[in-house]
């Protein structure tokens, strides 16, 4: 069945941007967040909004994309989510965009199954700038039609669009992603500004790592990596909410290692630092975008 409505919970930074990339496409769109400040400005710009995760049950594809694996089981499969309303015969294709555990998705397809709806995963990774711009990268895992079904919408806010396997593949490729990409940024951060002391500035720097070994996600592009540090550290409460979110990921990647009893010290010693965050690092993020420091 085509995709024509669907229904997003979850309109934080990233939840926000993504939405206004599905209404382009031309998607009719309900967008579910109990901050009614965001849902106000989305219902200025033309979207049906609600508080209530139980509204989003009748849309063909449902989006979560909330914080954390326990707002996940709420909003799916909580007294209040959205499964106690799919009315009989209604078979939603429910995609799970948030960076979880396979375990979880496992405990959400197990409630999903007396109600014919359909579940994939399919987390991204880009960053604010690439969700502004609807290219983010998607990795989808589950059924391969069900994945046949979600491509157009996932198009409309992506545009690397990878198939991982069975259901929870994704999630364990986005974990990884994240453990290397969380090091990348906050190391790079210290880099550029140790080459900013020594007169040497991002846009010089960049084009040289990326065609040498330092290589990583923020020597792409000198422009877009001030874009990116100026979106994560454009206020205390950005700052911190985001760093909330790579913590949490860390801490995923090391539940998966504990699944298999696989010691990973440097893994250990990142999570560490990033769950040690504070202020310094905020500037230093400050000093990469570009943003004067005091």
């Amino acid at each position: 069945m085509t995709i024509r409505t669907v229904a997003l919970i979850g309109a934080g930074n990233m939840g926000s941007r993504m939405a206004r990339c599905i209404k382009r496409g031309g998607f009719d769109l309900t967008v579910c967040d109990q901050d009614l400040t965001v849902l106000e400005a989305l219902k200025e710009e033309g979207m049906t909004v609600t508080q209530d995760p139980r509204d989003c049950a009748l849309a063909d594809a449902i989006i979560v994309l909330v914080a954390n694996d326990e707002q996940i089981i709420s909003v799916t499969c909580g007294s209040a989510g959205f499964i106690t309303a799919i009315p009989p015969e209604h078979q939603p294709l429910v995609c799970i965009m948030s960076t979880t555990l396979p375990s979880t998705l496992k405990q959400i397809e197990a409630q999903l199954k007396s109600t014919g709806a359909h579940l994939i995963d399919a987390p991204v990774s880009g960053g604010l700038v690439k969700a502004e711009l609807g290219t983010l990268t998607i990795m989808m895992s589950g059924n391969d039609q069900d994945l046949n079904r979600a491509e157009p919408l996932m198009r409309s806010m992506g545009t690397e669009i990878f198939r991982c396997g069975a259901l929870g593949a994704a999630e364990v490729i986005k974990v990884i992603n994240n453990m290397l990409g969380i090091a990348s940024i906050y190391l790079a951060a210290e880099a550029f500004e140790l080459a900013a002391k020594h007169g040497v500035s991002i846009e010089q720097i960049a084009p040289i790592l990326e065609v040498s070994s330092g290589r990583n996600f923020m020597s792409l592009d000198g422009a877009m990596t001030r874009q990116h540090y100026q979106a994560w550290a454009r206020s205390p409460e950005a700052f911190f909410s985001l760093v909330n979110i790579v913590s949490k990921d860390l801490h995923l990647a090391k539940a998966l290692a504990d699944e298999v009893e696989l010691d990973l010290p440097l893994l250990n010693d990142v999570s560490l630092n990033v769950d040690a965050t504070d202020q310094t690092v905020m500037k230093r993020w400050m000093l990469a975008a570009g943003q004067k420091v005091t």
